[in-house]
């Protein structure tokens, strides 16, 4: 046999093998595993949060009147009429009593107003405890029905009209910026050092018993009784004639 024959004879028989190896794996059907896919978490989109609901108000108190009974009072307001649950509120603080009516407002709503009453009940009769609305307007049952009480006063003034609550009503009249010295005082006439504003010298002033509080009617710069009596010479000389200017 030629050397050229027996090399082709070789290849061909490892051609052969090859080609009955690959049937054999064919056969076999071994499945095709490829390169899976990365995991993907889904992206889940929160509910949209709901808007705060708005900040409940109060409403203004034009009048407290009387309830039916001795625990009861009733407020009277101007209100939105399209004001939302609209709600009396009434607390019993030591000898007071807080109350007021709340309501809410739908954003940018507008409406006009409109009177409405609104009754409180207290746990013990109101009595002569005052009713504070408006974050200071106090109200309260004197002779002769209810009324809104004086800022400084109250509802039930002193007997004493040279309390300091007396003295201080004429100090807020007066616009002082600091409490003043009371120099001599009876139930009819007084003598105030004032104090309007802070760093200037106090002026001295005469004051005399209106019947619902001190009415100045003369000022001094020095001691003694002289400025006072030349203004009125009724003036009680004893309230005043030691008393050194005012300081």
């Amino acid at each position: 046999m030629s050397r050229f024959v027996k090399p082709a004879l070789w290849t061909a028989g490892v051609l052969a093998l090859g080609l009955l190896a690959f049937g054999v794996v064919l056969s076999l059907n071994i499945p095709y595993q490829s390169t899976a896919a990365p995991e993907t978490t889904p992206v889940t989109t929160s509910a949209t949060t709901p808007a705060p609901a708005p900040a409940p108000m109060s409403a203004y108190v034009t009048d407290v009147r009387p309830g039916p009974d001795d625990h009861t009072a009733v407020l009277h307001v101007n209100l939105p009429t399209c004001a939302e649950a609209p709600l009396a509120q009434v607390e019993e603080v030591d000898n007071r009593i807080e109350a007021g009516v709340l309501f809410r407002m739908a954003d940018g709503a507008t409406c006009p107003h409109a009177p409405a009453d609104f009754p409180v009940k207290t746990a013990a009769p109101i009595g002569q405890r005052p009713v504070y609305v408006n974050l200071g307007d106090s109200w309260g049952l004197v002779a002769g029905g209810w009324k809104r009480c004086d800022q400084i006063l109250g509802c039930f003034p002193p007997a004493d009209h040279c309390s300091r609550v007396w003295v201080a009503q004429l100090e807020f009249s007066a616009e002082a910026e600091d409490p003043g010295s009371t120099r001599a005082c009876d139930q009819n006439w007084l003598i105030h050092d004032l104090r309007r504003h802070r760093g200037e010298p106090a002026l001295r002033v005469a004051f005399r018993w209106t019947g619902t509080g001190w009415g100045d009617l003369a000022s001094a710069k020095g001691g003694g009784c002289g400025e006072i009596l030349a203004v009125e010479p009724k003036f009680p000389t004893a309230l005043c004639q030691d008393l050194k200017p005012p300081s």
